[in-house]
């Protein structure tokens, strides 16, 4: 194995590595850059929406982005995905 091969395979590891820790760090930011968006458009109805569907005073704006990030990175690990082989 040359010199070469060596440094490929080493590129590929460190690469694989770094895409699985940066990925999720990536759609937290979008994610909560997503939330401050929807915080300046729908933030006071949201909140209203939310403390009346859940009977309660806890939600406010400030947690909007957070909130949002939180989840699109919880529910990037539970993404299903389904293909259909259906030959007819």
């Amino acid at each position: 194995m040359s010199g070469l091969e060596k440094t490929g395979i080493g590129a590929m590891i460190i690469g694989s590595l770094a895409l699985l820790v940066f990925s999720p760090v990536l759609t937290f930011v979008f994610a909560y850059i997503g939330g401050v968006i929807l915080d300046w458009i729908v933030g006071g109805r949201l909140v209203i929406g939310l403390n009346l569907m859940f009977d309660t005073t806890r939600f406010t704006r400030e947690m909007i982005p957070l909130a949002c990030a939180t989840l699109a990175t919880i529910g990037k690990y539970f993404k299903a995905s389904q293909t259909n082989n259906n030959n007819k």
